[in-house]
């Protein structure tokens, strides 16, 4: 047999395989098409949960950022009972603000508490206390963490506080507006000068230039009708304490400390009182802060508290007869004289080598002080360690 032939007998003896007719492949081919629609809609369909899952997840509002928790000693700032400040009273030591004529141009922050400010200045270090616990009683404070030492090159060196830097402060009554100007580092360089942190708003400045020209700080203008330039009382009641010590002694009526923060709160929370949205808080109607309204109005008080040194004489109302305006300088000059006789530098290694008292004759309206009245001032020359003035560069209350 032949190759061929055999071969050909091979494929004859197989089992032949029967064809599909033509309907039967058609019907197959219908198969694969649902088939595959259905896994194109089973995966378009996960792409689209996945896709919603996602967009759901991005679109999930995030939960509200709680307050930061106020450390001990700024609650206790801010609790200072009405018992407490009541208990104080208004000492001698503390100077009542003084009252000032809104115009045109301030217009812009009738509704607003100002306070200006620096991190190195040791008498913005006890004013930020007193106004802590003043505009607590009309508001909260948050992320009120930031703690600072006043600069350790001026007089009052290394007083414990903190920035309003960062701090936010919410109120129904008022606004209150912030401003830290320097900070308590200093320049690289050794130029002296300190690292500029905020600049005041164009509204801020508008009151800070008409009341207080001369850029004394600390400055607090309570909605342009009261001002306080400068500490309401002497830092030196701050000395010493750590922040813990300072809150603890905000609760003691008869520490120094209560005596000059909350005593100064008792005014500052009087001038709020006046320029609050109504209806006011319930402390604006107790016994002493009705008392501080009255001195505010009168420029004196009627329940000042002794003391063993000389006070600095209280101001005049703005309209007051230009004799009680000049009785009121004498007693000014009086008060610097005490001063001048009674300093000791912070630093016992500094000498002191003259003391000067002067004075000016205004030449036109100061801060609501008249014409023609002597306002009067220290000056300090001497010699310290390098690098430490030792308070011998010391400004007018």
């Amino acid at each position: 047999m032949t190759e061929l032939a055999r071969l050909s007998q091979r494929v004859m003896e197989e089992i032949s395989v029967p064809r599909a007719s033509l309907d039967e492949l058609r019907g197959r081919n219908r198969s694969r098409r649902v088939k595959r629609r259905a896994l194109g809609v089973c995966a378009l369909v996960v792409v689209v949960a996945l896709g919603f899952g996602v967009l759901s997840t991005q679109r999930t509002p995030l939960a509200p950022q709680s307050p930061t928790r106020l450390a001990s000693y700024f609650q206790a700032a801010v609790d200072v009972p009405t018992s407490t400040l009541q208990a104080v009273g208004l000492p001698s030591t503390v100077s009542i603000p003084t009252m000032v004529t809104p115009s045109l141009s301030t217009v812009a922050t009738n509704g607003v508490v100002s306070y200006v400010g620096a991190e190195y200045c040791p008498y913005c270090a006890l004013q930020r206390w007193a106004l802590l616990v003043a505009l607590s009683k009309f508001g909260t404070f948050t992320h009120l963490d930031n703690e600072v030492l006043s600069s350790s090159s001026d007089v009052y060196p290394h007083l414990a506080s903190w920035s309003f830097l960062g701090a936010a402060f919410r109120s129904t009554y008022f606004k209150f507006d912030s401003a830290e100007l320097f900070s308590s580092e200093q320049t690289p360089g050794g130029s002296g000068d300190y690292q500029r942190l905020q600049k005041l708003s164009t509204t801020q400045r508008v009151a800070y230039n008409r009341y207080d020209p001369q850029g004394t700080i600390p400055f607090v203008d309570v909605g342009n009708h009261y001002v306080t330039l400068g500490a309401s009382s002497s830092p030196s009641v701050l000395e010493g304490l750590s922040l813990s010590e300072i809150g603890n002694d905000l609760r003691q009526p008869r520490s120094p400390v209560a005596e000059a923060i909350d005593g100064a709160a008792n005014y500052l929370i009087a001038a709020m009182c006046s320029v609050a949205h109504k209806p006011t808080p319930t402390l604006c109607s107790s016994g002493i802060i009705r008392a501080a309204a009255r001195a505010l109005t009168s420029g004196s008080s009627t329940s000042t508290k002794s003391s063993s040194s000389l006070a600095y004489p209280t101001q005049p109302p703005t309209n007051a007869p230009l004799a009680l305006w000049k009785k009121w300088s004498d007693a000014e000059h009086k008060w610097w004289l005490h001063v001048a006789a009674t300093y000791r530098a912070p630093n016992p290694a500094c000498t002191v080598e003259k003391i000067d008292v002067t004075g000016r004759k205004l030449s036109k309206t100061l801060f609501g002080i008249p014409k023609g009245v002597w306002l009067w001032g220290m000056g300090l020359t001497g010699s310290c360690p390098p690098g430490d003035s030792g308070g011998l560069i010391q400004r007018a209350k």
